[in-house]
C-alpha cells in the first residue's frame, strides 16, 4: 500500500531544509571547490565573509531555488517510498524476527527499504542538484549536463539514506530496550550526522 502520509510529509520536510539548511551548503560546496583548485584551504568563516561581501545574504541561497522546487519532491520521494516498500515488505514475509538480524542489531527490511528510498531520491535529486552545484560556483550550464553524475547521485543517496535508516532503527531499539524517552527531533538528528559521517568520502 502506498504510504501518501509519507510523500506528503516527505515533501514539506524538504522545503523547510532547503530554507535552513541552504547557507552552510553553499559554503561547504565553495569551500570544497577552493580546496580541490589547489588553493589553501580557507576557513569557513573566511568564506562566509567573502560571500557575503560580493553577494550579500542572496549569495548564501545561491543555488537553492532549484532545490527549493525539488527539495519537497526529493524527500517526499526518500519516505514515501521507505514506507511503501517497508510496509509491503512487512505485509508479505512479516516483520523480520530478532534472531535474524544482521549483526545481531540490522533489520535486513529496513535495509532494504532504505536503499530503495535513496534510489526513489537520487532519481529526483540528479538533475536538481547539478543545476544547484553549478549556480553555487557561478558556473554555465546546459540541459544537456543536468544528469552528468546521476549514477553517483543515486549511490550516494542510497547508501546515505540506508545508512540513516539503520542507525535509526538501532537507535529506536536500543531507546526501547532501556525504556529511555528521546525527543524525535534529537533522535533524527543525532542519525543523520551518523549518517553524513558515514558517506561523507562519497560526498
Amino acid at each position: 500500500m502506498i504510504s501518501f502520509e509519507s510523500f506528503i510529509g516527505g515533501f514539506f520536510y524538504g522545503g523547510t531544509t532547503v530554507v535552513v539548511g541552504q547557507p552552510m551548503e553553499t559554503l561547504k560546496t565553495l569551500t570544497q571547490v577552493q580546496s580541490t583548485a589547489g588553493a589553501n584551504t580557507p576557513s569557513l568563516i573566511n568564506t562566509a565573509k567573502q560571500l557575503y561581501s560580493t553577494a550579500g545574504i542572496r549569495g548564501f541561497y545561491r543555488g537553492g531555488m532549484p532545490l527549493l522546487l525539488g527539495g519537497g519532491l526529493m524527500r517526499s520521494a526518500q519516505f514515501g517510498v521507505l514506507n511503501t516498500v517497508l510496509s509491503e515488505l512487512q505485509s508479505r514475509y512479516g516483520k523480520t524476527d530478532p534472531s535474524k538480524y544482521w549483526l545481531g542489531c540490522i533489520d535486513p527490511q529496513v535495509v532494504a527499504a532504505g536503499w530503495a528510498g535513496g534510489i526513489g531520491r537520487g532519481m529526483v535529486e540528479g538533475p536538481f542538484e547539478m543545476v544547484k552545484v553549478r549556480r553555487q560556483v557561478v558556473s554555465g550550464w546546459r540541459f544537456s549536463d543536468a544528469f552528468h553524475g546521476f549514477g553517483t547521485t543515486v549511490f550516494r543517496n542510497s547508501f546515505l539514506f540506508s545508512s540513516f535508516c539503520i542507525y535509526l532503527d538501532i537507535f529506536k531499539q536500543q531507546m526501547e530496550m532501556r525504556s529511555i524517552p528521546v525527543s524525535p527531533f534529537l533522535h533524527a538528528g543525532i542519525c543523520a550526522n551518523l549518517a553524513w559521517f558515514t558517506i561523507w568520502p562519497i560526498e
